[in-house]
């Protein structure tokens, strides 16, 4: 009855003009793939009289030619599903790898990770139940072979090369300062970022006063603009969209794509960031250990900014550290250090103008004991 009302009603509205374009093309496809499956039907029951006289050279019918376009159709329609399947997996496999940095996995374009997961496991799985005949029907739609291998070799090698995976260990903790330095509001509430058009006149840089020469190269952030230009040619070359049911589906493969497209975008202006941070602050270090030399640095003092002082504060801390580790003697170094120490509270400096001149010195005494012949007072 349920069929029959359906029919009737399909009836009715192609009578009256409003049979929707959808609704006939999935009748179609239910029609076509009916009729294929009554053509398996057939050719396993054919009449055994009727092979034998193709064996015995009877009169050609032309059967044996469309047996060999079935199969044909059958065979590429799991070669395209076998294509497909591994085309998920290796999606799968570098949303993955991407989500095992944690700079990557808290950045904005990994936002929606585990839904983006859950929406490919069920994709997936409805790639595997497809039949033959809703492969077949869809082929147009799906990417081509050169567009899912060139995909599979761009995330495998992305996933494998050990180059980049030193590179992005490298890199962390400069996209890890930018990520932050980039999500911290400012006092006003708005992005203390330099990409932003509305950024302050002067923004202090993050430096590494233990390892400050250690930055990325320009080579290092030409490979990651080079990964982000060629996953943006992928995510183009795949499908937007789907068909299922009559209805447009997401491809995910694109979706995941995209996202690794835009995670090196990130990735990339992230160290950008952090490597023209290291390059002013190593700059800035090379200024002042040559003032500490002798009081020509005085000048310094001038500065109404306090960040010269702190700078050098923390400077000089990390040289004496680094001194210490590697059996360098300080002699009285690390005495002065403290008593320069008493002039900031929590490494900015707190004194009064003269107070100023007495850390600065202090500051200059403790450096000149590395590797002096004894107590620089």
């Amino acid at each position: 009855m349920g069929l029959r009302n359906t029919t009737s009603n399909s009836r009715k509205e192609h009578a009256s003009g409003d049979l929707p374009r959808c609704l006939t093309v999935d009748m179609t496809r239910r029609i076509l793939t009916t009729l294929t499956a009554i053509g398996f039907v057939l050719l396993a029951f054919a009449s055994p009289h009727s092979a034998q006289e193709r064996q015995v050279g009877g009169t050609s019918t032309g059967d044996g030619a469309q047996d060999n376009r079935l199969v044909a159709q059958m065979a590429e329609a799991e070669k395209l599903r076998g294509d497909l399947i591994a085309l998920y997996d290796e999606s799968e496999a570098l949303l993955s790898f991407l989500a095992g940095y944690e700079v990557i996995r808290q950045s904005s374009a990994m936002k929606n990770y585990d839904a983006i997961r859950q929406k490919l496991v069920d994709s997936r799985k409805r790639i595997e139940q497809m039949s033959a005949a809703g492969i077949i029907s869809q082929a147009s739609r799906f990417p081509d072979e050169q567009s899912i291998n060139r995909t599979i070799k761009l995330s495998q090698k992305i996933r494998t090369d050990g180059k980049l995976q030193d590179l992005i260990q490298r890199t962390q903790g400069f996209a890890r300062a930018g990520l932050q330095r980039k999500e911290a509001p400012s006092a006003k509430g708005d992005m203390n970022s330099r990409g932003v058009i509305a950024a302050p006149a002067y923004i202090p840089p993050t430096c590494n006063y233990d390892d400050p020469s250690a930055y990325p190269s320009g080579v290092d952030v030409g490979i990651l603009g080079g990964i982000g230009i060629a996953l943006h040619a992928v995510a183009d070359a795949l499908p937007g969209e789907i068909e299922e049911a009559c209805t447009m589906i997401p491809f995910i493969p694109h979706i995941i794509a995209s996202i690794a497209a835009g995670v090196f975008d990130q990735y990339k202006n992230l160290v950008d960031t952090g490597s023209a941070d290291a390059a002013y602050c190593e700059k800035v270090r090379f200024f002042i250990e040559d003032k500490l030399k002798d009081d020509r640095g005085l000048p310094v003092l001038w500065i109404n900014d306090d960040f010269y002082l702190t700078f050098m504060l923390k400077s000089v801390r990390a040289s004496l550290s680094a001194a210490s580790g590697g059996m360098v003697p300080t002699n009285c170094g690390d005495a002065r250090l403290m008593e320069a120490e008493a002039y900031f509270t929590s490494d900015v400096f707190s004194g009064t103008g003269p107070q100023r001149v007495e850390a600065y010195r202090k500051l200059r005494a403790a450096y000149q004991n590395i590797g002096a012949a004894s107590c620089v007072q």
